[in-house]
C-alpha cells in the first residue's frame, strides 16, 4: 500500500539521481538551454539537429517534467483554434508565431512519432490521452539529437563577456557542488523567470505571478455547495464594468470559485472584483419560471437548488439569484498548482523573429521565460512549442554561421 509507494518513490528518486550526477558535463558548448521543459526541449532539438552542441540545464531530476502535469495529466498540447488575440501581448504573439503556427506544431510532433486527437473546444490531446507519450516522444527524439540532458542542476546566474555566457548552475544532490558552463549562446526557457538569474545582463523582469488557479470569493452558500460543478456564464466586473467573460465549467469549492472558467478569468482578476455567475445561461429567467413552477431540480443540480432556495426563499427568487450569482473577489489562491505564470522577461526587449534580446546578443529567451501567457485549452504549450523553435531555430544559425 502507501508503504510501498513511498518506498518506490524513494527508490526511484535516487535512480534518477544517481542518473543525474553520472552526466558528463562539458566545459564549452554551443547552446546552453536554461530549462528542460517544453519550450526549453523543442528550442534544444531544433538547434542540436541543425549541428549546434547543446545541453539543457534543468533544476528537476528529470527533463520535460512539467508537461506530465499539464491537462490532468493527460496533456492537452496545442488547440485548433490558436489565435494571438486570446494572449496577454497579442502583436508581438503574432510576430513571433507567424502563418502557419498549428501546422508547424502538428509537423513537429508527428515526426516525433506521435498521434493525436481532437475534443471538444479544439483541445488537441496526444493519442494515448497520456502526457508521458508527449514527454518520452521528445525526450527520444533530444538524445538522438547528441543533446546532453544535464537534470538536477539548478541554474543560478547567466554572465557575459565579450568571448561567451557563462551559466552557473549548483547540483540538486546530497553534497552536490557548483559548476559553471561555458557557452557560445543562452536560450532562457525557465517557467516564469526569477530576476536574479538574468541580473547581470541589464534585462527588464517582471515578478512571476501565478495565473489559471482558483480564486478565493466571498458570496452565497460557498460552504454548503464545496464540490459542486455546474456549466455557467460567468463575467468579471469592475466598477459595474464588464472585464472579462467566459462560458464553461465552474467548481464551487468552500474558499471560492474553481474549474477552468474561473482559471481563464483568473487572468484578469483583482481584488474587489466582482463574479457574476448565469448557472441556467441557455434558459431566460421567464423560461425558467415557466418550467420551475414546482421544483427548481429539473434545471439545476437539485443540491445547488437546495442551497439557492435555502438563501432566497421561493423559486422566482431563487431563479433571479442562478441568473445572477453575485461573488467578491479577494485573490487568486491554492496558487501552487497554477498552471502558468505571468511575468519573466519582459518580451518587448526581444526581436519577434528570432527571440534574441536586443540588448544582449547571443541571448534568446521561449516559453513561459517571456511575460506571455493564455487561456487553458493548450494555448501556453501552443506557445511554449512554437517559441521554443523560433529560439532554437534562430540560435542554431546564429552559433554556426
Amino acid at each position: 500500500g502507501a508503504m510501498a509507494r513511498k518506498i518506490t518513490r524513494t527508490t526511484r528518486k535516487a535512480e534518477l539521481i544517481q542518473a543525474a550526477s553520472r552526466v558528463r558535463m562539458p566545459a564549452f558548448c554551443d547552446v546552453c538551454v536554461v530549462g528542460g521543459g517544453a519550450a526549453g526541449l523543442v528550442a534544444a532539438i531544433i538547434a542540436a539537429e541543425q549541428g549546434a552542441r547543446t545541453v539543457v540545464v534543468e533544476r528537476d531530476l528529470e527533463c520535460g517534467r512539467t508537461i506530465l502535469a499539464t491537462g490532468n495529466g493527460r496533456c492537452n498540447f496545442a488547440n485548433t483554434h490558436l489565435d494571438p488575440k486570446l494572449y496577454n501581448d497579442p502583436a508581438f504573439v503574432r510576430a513571433v508565431v507567424g502563418k502557419s503556427w498549428l501546422n508547424d506544431i502538428l509537423d513537429f510532433f508527428a515526426s516525433c512519432g506521435l498521434a493525436w486527437a481532437e475534443e471538444d473546444e479544439g483541445r488537441l490531446y496526444p493519442l494515448s490521452r497520456q502526457a508521458a507519450s508527449m514527454r518520452n516522444v521528445l525526450l527520444r527524439r533530444a538524445t538522438a539529437s547528441g543533446i546532453v540532458l544535464a537534470p538536477a542542476r539548478a541554474a543560478t546566474r547567466i554572465a557575459k563577456d565579450d568571448s561567451a555566457f557563462y551559466v552557473a548552475f549548483t547540483e540538486q544532490w546530497p553534497r552536490g557542488g557548483d559548476g559553471e558552463l561555458r557557452a557560445k549562446s543562452v536560450v532562457v526557457a525557465l517557467g516564469g523567470t526569477a530576476p536574479t538569474i538574468t541580473a547581470g545582463l541589464g534585462l527588464d523582469t517582471l515578478a512571476p505571478t501565478p495565473l489559471l488557479c482558483p480564486l478565493a470569493c466571498t458570496g452565497p452558500a460557498l460552504e454548503s455547495l464545496d464540490g459542486r460543478r455546474a456549466r455557467v456564464h460567468m463575467q468579471l466586473r469592475r466598477h459595474d464594468k464588464i472585464i472579462a467573460q467566459q462560458d464553461g465549467e465552474v467548481l464551487f469549492r468552500d474558499y471560492g470559485l474553481s474549474g477552468i472558467a474561473t482559471f481563464n478569468l483568473s487572468r484578469f482578476a483583482r481584488r474587489g472584483d466582482t463574479i457574476v455567475l448565469d448557472l441556467i445561461p441557455t434558459l431566460s429567467s421567464k423560461e425558467a419560471n415557466e418550467l420551475a413552477r414546482v421544483t427548481l431540480d429539473g434545471i439545476l443540480d437539485p443540491a445547488i437548488a437546495r442551497a439557492l432556495m435555502r438563501h432566497a426563499g421561493s423559486i422566482p427568487n431563487a431563479i433571479e439569484l442562478a441568473k445572477e450569482l453575485t461573488y467578491t473577489v479577494g485573490g487568486t489562491t491554492e496558487t501552487a498548482h497554477a498552471q502558468v505564470s505571468r511575468g519573466g522577461l519582459s518580451a518587448r526587449q526581444f526581436l519577434p523573429a528570432t527571440l534574441e534580446a536586443n540588448d544582449a546578443p547571443g541571448l534568446f529567451a521561449c516559453g513561459e521565460a517571456l511575460n506571455v501567457d493564455g487561456p487553458c485549452g493548450g494555448f501556453n504549450l501552443a506557445w511554449a512549442w512554437k517559441s521554443g523553435m523560433v529560439a532554437g531555430d534562430a540560435v542554431a544559425r546564429k552559433v554556426l554561421a
